[in-house]
């Protein structure tokens, strides 16, 4: 009698601990913010090893390519794991784990922030990434590495202590996934004009910064090493708003022809978007949501171009 009630008592315990944790882990998802999107969700939802291509990268990223139109039009079976504020410390981490859940045979990395020396940026972008990242042995070392504030590190695995106070915020959408699209896609229907993109003329040359250059490195040996072709490129993009100095995107433009001439000869293709502007026909009045983002008509036409001019032949 006594080992019957000590078994029920284990099973009653063990099923409040596994309702407690259900629950936990709802609580958290439902406060988290959705605002953008979660990616890593809708990549745990994919069968292993289903998915040929992965594309990571910021913003530049996912409002450059329709992987939904990839499949639908040209059979190509890729997933956007593109975040806002993706750096490329990020962007390695992402691969690795990418690669631990798909195996992809081909990883596209739209390289804007390799001009930059950003770790992380802002905590909402931060928590982009991170959030839904599956918890395992990737999440943590890219935890310990990137969050230099160990107090704040406690939050990327239990998010639910950082997202708290959104109880009185929460609205509707925040009790499903607000992305529609299973592979990853953004689709933004937002029209305002875009900047006119400046083309440098010369092909002047900076070098990156080192900290940029150890982690680009890594993400190289990474693709050797799991026998993943690494595709790289850059979207094309002007000022953030009207009358600035053109200055700026000039410099960044001398960085992609320096990371152009370092990872070509590895056999790395690597395309730069600013040198064929007028072959993809923008439309500054249609094709933007913002200064330097497309919206869904550019998205289109860009994914449209790179496939129909041998960028994404895979």
């Amino acid at each position: 009698m006594k080992r019957l009630k000590y078994i029920k008592g284990m099973a009653l315990f063990i099923v409040f601990i596994c309702l407690l944790y259900i629950g936990i882990c709802y609580t958290t998802w439902v406060v988290r913010d959705k605002s953008l999107g979660n990616i890593w969700v809708k990549l745990r939802e994919q069968k292993k090893d289903s998915i040929d291509v992965i594309f990571l990268g910021t913003s530049h990223q996912f409002c450059s390519i329709d992987v939904d139109l990839l499949y639908e039009e040209y059979g190509i079976n890729g997933f956007m794991l593109a975040t806002s504020g993706q750096t490329m410390p990020m962007t390695y981490y992402a691969a690795k784990e990418a690669i631990r859940m798909q195996h992809p045979s081909v990883i596209v990395f739209e390289a804007l922030y390799c001009h930059h020396d950003f770790r992380t940026l802002t905590d909402g972008m931060t928590h982009s990434f991170f959030d839904g990242m599956p918890y395992g042995a990737v999440k943590k070392e890219a935890v310990e590495d990137l969050i230099e504030d160990e107090s704040q590190r406690i939050y990327y695995y239990l998010d639910l202590g950082y997202f708290h106070n959104r109880w009185k915020d929460l609205k509707e959408p925040d009790f499903h996934c607000t992305m529609n699209s299973s592979r990853g896609n953004y689709h933004f229907e937002e029209t305002n004009p875009g900047s006119v993109v400046p083309v440098l003329e010369t092909d002047e040359k900076r070098e990156i910064p080192e900290g940029t250059l150890y982690y680009l490195d890594l993400l190289i040996k990474l693709c050797q090493e799991n026998n993943i072709r690494l595709v790289m490129y850059v979207a094309p993009f002007g000022v953030l708003n009207e009358g600035d100095d053109p200055a700026g995107v000039y410099e960044m433009q001398k960085s992609f022809h320096w990371i152009r001439d370092y990872v070509e000869p590895m056999g790395i293709p690597f395309y730069n978007l600013f040198e064929h502007v007028e072959e993809l026909h923008l439309d500054y009045g249609a094709d933007f949501m913002d200064a330097q983002h497309f919206n869904f008509r550019g998205q289109e036409k860009f994914t449209r171009f790179m496939v129909e001019n041998g960028y994404f032949d895979f």
